[in-house]
């Protein structure tokens, strides 16, 4: 008798769990459940600029297919603000920073090849790093990982003009 009802309440829990288990949430369901809650907003994808009324609607350039709008992100050129903390230096086809940057060497590509495979040859890492980590190259590349709070503040000392850094490095300090 008592086996009877260990067995009729094993077969109740079993079955209680299956039925928890088809809910039939589907995977937007399971991503709720994880914390992940709606649908990702398309416009905040990509920071906008407020869009704003000119003095002077005649003086605006007619449409053009293609062309960049006022307020669009224009990453290349506020890369180049960003570099060089100067945004008179963005020209439209880089000269100004490739000039700024010197001469390069042909031979650059084969040069890093050679350095690499040299490199690579002496820095395994230690083997238990080598045998539990997926990604070969972090492991190989430690030692070459600029600390950014760091170099800013190296820079700094020796009186280089740096801009300032986005507030995400200096609180990972």
């Amino acid at each position: 008798m008592r086996s009877r009802r260990t067995l009729a309440a094993a077969t109740l829990f079993v079955a209680a769990i299956a039925l928890a288990g088809c809910q039939g949430r589907g995977a937007a369901g399971a991503l709720r459940s994880a914390g992940v809650g709606g649908t990702p907003d398309e416009f905040m994808i990509l920071p906008t600029k407020p869009l704003e009324m000119p003095e002077n609607l005649v003086a605006l350039p007619p449409p053009t297919p293609g062309a960049v709008n006022r307020v669009d992100y224009q990453p290349h050129q506020q890369a180049v603000a960003g570099l060089t903390g100067r945004p008179a230096l963005s020209a439209a086809n880089g000269t100004a920073l490739v000039a700024r940057a010197g001469p390069v060497d042909p031979n650059v590509r084969s040069q890093l090849a050679v350095d690499d495979a040299e490199w690579r040859a002496t820095h395994h890492g230690l083997f238990f790093e080598r045998l539990f980590t997926r990604d070969r190259a972090t492991v190989v590349y430690k030692p070459m990982v600029l600390d950014a709070p760091a170099e800013l503040e190296r820079l700094r000392r020796m009186g280089v003009e740096v801009p300032p850094p986005p507030p995400a490095v200096m609180e990972q300090n």
